[in-house]
């Protein structure tokens, strides 16, 4: 049996390397806009007529289908919820760090 002759390291917040970045690549462009358009929303989509939107009183330009906002409630980076009728959409702590990442990507 091997013995153990060095001490226990102390674990030092420069021994932990950095936050990994999210992984984007593995999300389609449509999903990725789509984390985007929910974070500078402010984190929620609702849900009018069938398509998502960030805004509660109109859709807007962004529009997002029901299936990407489905996806991305699967991957685990949206959380949905419906109250009385009222269809939302809110990013996870995992879902927004992609958003993050994603917005950060798109940047010059």
């Amino acid at each position: 049996m091997p013995e153990l002759t060095s001490k226990p390291r102390s674990i030092a917040p420069s021994s932990f390397p950095a936050e990994r970045r999210a992984p984007i690549a593995e999300l389609t462009p449509t999903k990725r806009k789509a984390l985007i358009v929910c974070l500078e929303g402010g984190g929620v989509l609702y849900k009018h007529f069938g398509v998502w939107s960030p805004s509660r009183e109109s859709l807007g330009e962004h529009r997002i289908y029901g299936i990407t906002v489905a996806d991305l409630g699967r991957d685990g980076l949206l959380s949905i919820a419906v109250v009385d009728h009222c269809a939302t959409a809110r990013l996870t702590p995992r879902g927004s760090k992609f958003a993050r990442a994603a917005a950060s990507f798109l940047e010059p």
